[in-house]
């Protein structure tokens, strides 16, 4: 099965798992014997293993930090996909981001308290 690129956008791991979610239950409708390919079955194991929160937590959670923050995209997703658990891991992360490297300790705390809070709504 071959496919053409119809677009590109940066997308998290959770955000994958979804997608290769759907990709693997539509080839399975069509034909049960082909299943995905090898290159396929290794990225859904390794999405499976490496998602950190869902989806849909990792959709609200990656416009929350563009849209209030103006984070640029690339570092919202590698905030999503490491799941920082403190400031300090949350800081190292975005200590090459021109918005990111300018949050001070409290923006921080601030960002890290409503990440925590998307994840459990």
């Amino acid at each position: 099965m071959t496919g053409k690129k119809t677009e590109e956008r940066t997308v998290s791991i959770p955000e994958v798992k979804k997608i290769m979610d759907d990709v693997k239950q539509k080839i399975t409708e069509v034909d049960v014997e082909e299943g995905i390919t090898h290159f396929q079955e290794i990225t859904f194991n390794y999405v499976n293993r490496f998602a950190k929160m869902s989806d849909k937590d990792a959709i609200k959670i990656k416009k929350f930090l563009m849209d209030k923050y103006n984070l640029e995209e690339t570092f919202a997703v590698n905030i999503i996909n490491i799941d920082p658990q403190n400031v300090p891991e949350l800081k190292m992360i975005l200590e090459k981001s021109l918005v990111g490297k300018s949050f001070n300790l409290e923006t921080l705390q601030d960002v890290m308290s409503q990440i925590r809070e998307l994840k459990s709504s």
